[in-house]
């Protein structure tokens, strides 16, 4: 099995499949289906993704996911449930997809519904979702330049992980070679509205580190000529403290003492 695209299982025929897809059309992920259906067969986005567990198949030789099978993740802008479906196919993890577009989690709840897995998907901002100390893994790929708050995710990236839970981020950064500290403000750029922020690569570390994660480590840097000057995409793996290495301050409570 080729384990760069899910394959699913379904007793539906090839027509009767095709129709319901074709409520998501255009697809941008290949799923493929045991009956000889493809979303790569039906209206496509441009790009078009022929291996979208590429960067989950990337985290896996950095999260020991094997020992900690079983538990729970967190799928952070899970698109069409890819990712969370095959962690709960191959590892029975509980899943838990979050994403702001109602197309895409119909799509996903419709996915799950054809692999018989413990998978919720649920129509929320990745910068607000809120279950503190419930999961074991969170993967937030793609999603934190998308956002206007990239920090206030990434912190609820942080509260909703166990102790000792991973958080595997992939994301766009921007490193200029003169200056480390120069985040850039991408807003609108590719003509795309829900473009923000580019964050240097220092800067994301040291807030992964302020926030309280541990253990920062660069999985994969891939530098695509798509890309604007001085940015590159990023894949980032971080762990949650079984305690707290220092007591981070309470800066709302700070303001109002003054």
């Amino acid at each position: 099995m080729d384990e760069s695209f899910l394959t699913l299982h379904t007793t539906l025929a090839p027509e009767a499949l095709k129709e319901k897809l074709r409520h998501w059309e255009p697809w941008a992920h290949r799923i493929d289906f045991d009956n000889g259906v493809s979303t790569k067969d039906l209206k496509r986005r441009i790009p078009f993704s022929e291996q979208p567990l590429n960067k989950l198949r990337m985290v896996e030789t950095a999260i020991p996911f094997e020992d900690i099978s079983g538990g729970r993740l967190l799928d952070i802008g899970c698109n069409a449930g890819y990712n969370s479906i095959y962690a709960a196919m191959k590892y029975r993890f509980s899943t838990t997809g979050v994403d702001n577009s109602p197309r895409h989690i119909e799509g996903s709840k419709f996915l799950a519904s054809l692999s018989d897995v413990s998978c919720e998907f649920h129509c929320e901002s990745a910068e607000t979702f809120s279950r503190p100390s419930e999961f074991d893994v969170v993967l937030h790929f793609g999603t934190l330049y998308h956002l206007p708050n990239p920090l206030l995710s990434l912190q609820r990236s942080f509260d909703n992980l166990k102790p000792e839970g991973y958080l595997a981020l992939e994301t766009q950064v921007y490193d200029h070679p003169q200056d480390p500290n120069i985040c850039y403000f991408m807003h609108m750029q590719n003509n795309d509205p829900s473009n923000f922020w580019a964050l240097s690569t220092p800067v994301l570390k040291k807030n992964l580190e302020l926030i309280g994660f541990a253990n920062i480590r660069e999985v994969k840097r891939v530098v695509l000529q798509t890309l604007a000057e001085h940015m590159a995409r990023i894949i980032v793996v971080a762990r949650k403290p079984e305690r707290p290495a220092y007591s981070r301050p309470n800066v709302a409570q700070n303001m109002n003492e003054r």
